[in-house]
This record gives structure tokens, sequence and C-alpha cells, in this order.
């Protein structure tokens, strides 16, 4: 069964390349898939749910080249984030017709909508995340601005050489001009002290059910910090204890920091709880479970 849905995904990919993701129906993926139409649907309930699973393995992808160049000490911080920055225009290039997509139709899946804004938001934390870490923590009043004018400046420019020769090159010549100039930007900001985009104004952009999802995340962190506190009050073994908390820390991490966590990760660690914590803590580890749940 597995290797049919792999069949489907890379069935898919190639056509969405080829056709284009609003030209391609699940006829032309059942077609090269050699499936049946019901096949497909045991699968996936649509077009829309296959692009969204294409997209999040590709986006995850991404995010771990992202956190491997980053990582780079090899390299000088602000040449790391330039490689970073032209990964993420590649990124968003390659994929242009279908993070385009909710601008361009009106009738959209709602599932497919929200997850295509939450990938824009997800480019724009990571890129605020990244200027503090290369201009300062001193930048975080200006960081909202500095965020959209470097992102505004380059895929304007990028969209302005995208149909000259040598368009590669020209992306690696935008990313460090307009890196140039922000070290400008950011010098200016630091003494007029202006500031147009406030933290209020940033959660205006953030659709509710993003909302939601910080809300949950939040009463996430709650429970886990009151199972670490429970942990230590437990009469066992300090090698147990330790083996509770780093178990709760990768189900923390592996849901807080990745676009796509890993099932695999979060079912082993949450049944190891489940199985070896102490019963004192089996409350606490079921509201956990059903808090994971509803942020998957």
């Amino acid at each position: 069964m597995k290797d049919k849905k792999r069949r489907i995904i890379k069935e898919a990919k190639n056509i969405f390349r080829k056709k284009g993701y609003l030209l391609t129906s699940v006829a032309d993926i059942v077609e090269a898939s050699e499936i049946s139409k019901g096949t497909f649907y045991n699968y996936f309930t649509s077009k829309e749910e296959l692009a969204i699973v294409i997209f999040k393995q590709e986006y995850s992808v991404l995010y771990q080249k992202l956190d491997r160049e980053m990582g780079d000490q090899t390299r000088e911080l602000k040449d790391n984030f330039a490689t970073c920055v032209e990964l993420l225009i590649n990124f968003h290039m390659k994929n242009a017709e279908i993070l385009n997509i909710s601008f361009s139709q009106a009738m959209i899946d709602d599932d497919f909508n929200q997850f295509l804004t939450g990938v824009r938001l997800r480019s724009l934390e990571w890129i605020k995340n990244q200027i503090l870490l290369v201009y300062g923590e001193d930048t975080r009043p200006y960081v909202n601005d500095l965020t959209m004018l470097i992102t505004g400046m380059m895929f304007m420019f990028v969209f302005a050489s995208s149909k000259t020769e040598e368009k590669d090159r020209r992306i690696q010549d935008v990313v460090w001009y307009v890196l140039n100039r922000m070290d400008a930007i950011v010098l200016d900001l630091k003494k007029t002290g202006d500031i147009l985009i406030t933290e209020d104004d940033v959660a205006c952009f953030i659709p509710n059910h993003l909302d939601i999802k910080k809300r949950r995340m939040v009463e996430l962190r709650k429970t886990i910090d009151t199972l670490l506190n429970k942990i230590e009050m437990q009469e066992v073994a300090e090698s147990d204890k330790w083996q509770y908390k780093e178990s709760l820390n990768a189900l923390l991490s592996e849901i807080n920091n990745r676009e796509t966590p890993r099932d695999f990760m979060i079912q082993g660690a949450l049944l190891y709880l489940k199985q070896q914590a102490p019963k004192a803590l089996d409350r606490e580890i079921q509201v956990l479970e059903a808090q994971i749940n509803s942020l998957l």
C-alpha cells in the first residue's frame, strides 16, 4: 500500500512540474500512476490534499537545508544568511504557481488556502529570526520593518530579473545587493528609532487558524512544564527521570521546530511515556497526547 502511495506522489510531482498544478486533474494523476480513481481516493481526498502532502515534504527538506546552512561555522553569519535567502528565493520561484493560488482563485479548498498562508508566514518568521541573529538583538524593535523591507526588495528585484539571461547569477547579485543596502537601513533605523509595523500590526496578519495553533502550543508547553515538575517529585531513579524529561523535550522540539513533525518520533516518545512513566503521571500524559493530536 505504501508503494502505491509513493507512486502517486512521485507521478503527481512530475505532472505538476510539466503541466502546472492548475491544469493537472485527478484523472491525469490516476493515469500516470496506473491506478484506479478508487485507489487514489483511498489515499487522498482531493488533488489539494495530495498537493499539501507533496509541498510539506519539499518544505521540510528546504528547512533542513536552511538549518544546515545557517549552522555552517566555517563562514560568517551574513554569508550563511545570503545562501539561505537564495535558497528561499529559488524555492518560492520554483513553486510560484502553487504559492500564488489563493491570490488567483476565489474558489479554493479552505484547508489548502490555510496551509499556503502558513507557508508564507513561516518564511517571514524565519527571515525575521535570522535578521535578529545576523544584525543583533538591538534590531528587535525594528525587526518587522526590516523583514518586510528585505523580502519586498528581494522578490521585486528577482521578479524584474527573472526574464534576463543568467537568471541564477542575477539572483546571487540581488541577494548581496539587498543585504548591502540593509546594512545602511539598519544603521538608519537605530539612529532615528522609526517604527512602522508594530507587533500588534503583525498579529493582524495572522489568520485565526494560526492564532489557534499558537494558543494550543502555549497550552502544550504548560502541560510539559507541569510534567517536568511532577517528574522531579517522583521517587524513581535519577536516570529514569532524565529519560522522561528527554522524551518530553524531544516531543516539544519535534512539534515546535519542524514544519512537518515526524509521526514515528512523536508516537514513539508518547508510547515510551505511557508505558514507562509512573502511574501518578497518567492523567497529565493523557492530556499531553490529546494536545499533541490537536496540533497535528
